[in-house]
């Protein structure tokens, strides 16, 4: 009997339907429960589908978000719709609302910036600097990240051509994808490392590529250092139930 409370959830796949909600895609899934994207009608919405087993260990703690999600109407907060409760299911339905999260801005962050810094490793061992790291010359589909234009390229010679040109261009390119979602707010523009509101690591990282703090001496230095800067963070975790 309690092995039944703890066997796996339906996980509902597109085409398929919560009551009237159509599932449109799967957004994550955490220890608590699963969230799915859905429709009815024209409109989206999000549907967070509690997990039996841990329903029964703390369906109390379950109740916080309906409650608290029922009393506040704010347009930053996802609007409660209603609650869904059958024998088979329990969950919510909630308002949608548009836009990533900043966890997926880290997560695009990493995986490009550690593309680049291979590409970037391999040209140095190669006696090459780029020259011209922007967004520009920078191709990404999603997976993998392409340089191009080697128009500026020159051969290392640690006098004019030197290795950690390229660091300035990439901590450059970087802090173009971190101010992608920064909205500024007031009238006095601040240095990006007053600006930017980001964890020591990931400032000291950028300050060191920028030059603002001791620079980097070698790739090998940069690779070690964006590895341990990003190492550990909840990339995959699915949605927090």
């Amino acid at each position: 009997m309690v092995l039944s409370l703890f066997r796996r959830d339906k996980i509902y796949k597109p085409s398929e339907y919560i009551n009237e909600y159509l599932i449109e895609g799967t957004i994550g899934e955490g220890r608590f429960g699963i969230c799915y994207q859905v429709s009815r009608g024209q409109k989206l919405y999000i549907i967070k589908q509690l997990k039996r087993g841990m329903l029964k260990k703390s369906g109390a703690k379950a109740q916080y978000e309906v409650e608290i999600l029922m009393s506040l109407q704010h347009d930053s907060i996802p609007q409660f719709i209603e609650k869904i409760e059958r024998k088979d299911f329990y969950g919510y339905v909630l308002e949608f609302k548009a836009g990533r999260t900043f966890e997926d801005l880290i997560y695009q962050i990493y995986q490009v910036g550690s593309q680049l810094v291979k590409i970037i490793k391999y040209l140095n061992s190669n006696g090459i600097v780029h020259r011209d790291i922007r967004a520009p010359n920078t191709l990404y589909d999603g997976q993998k990240v392409n340089l191009v234009d080697f128009g500026l390229a020159r051969w290392i010679n640690n006098e004019k051509y030197r290795a950690d040109m390229d660091f300035a261009f990439l901590g450059d390119f970087l802090l173009h994808l971190y101010y992608s979602s920064f909205e500024f707010k007031g009238f006095k523009k601040r240095p990006w490392y007053d600006e930017l509101p980001l964890p020591p690591k990931e400032l000291l990282l950028l300050k060191r590529l920028m030059g603002v703090d001791q620079r980097y001496t070698s790739i090998f230095e940069v690779e070690h250092d964006f590895n341990e800067t990003f190492e550990g963070l909840p990339f995959n975790e699915g949605c927090a139930l």
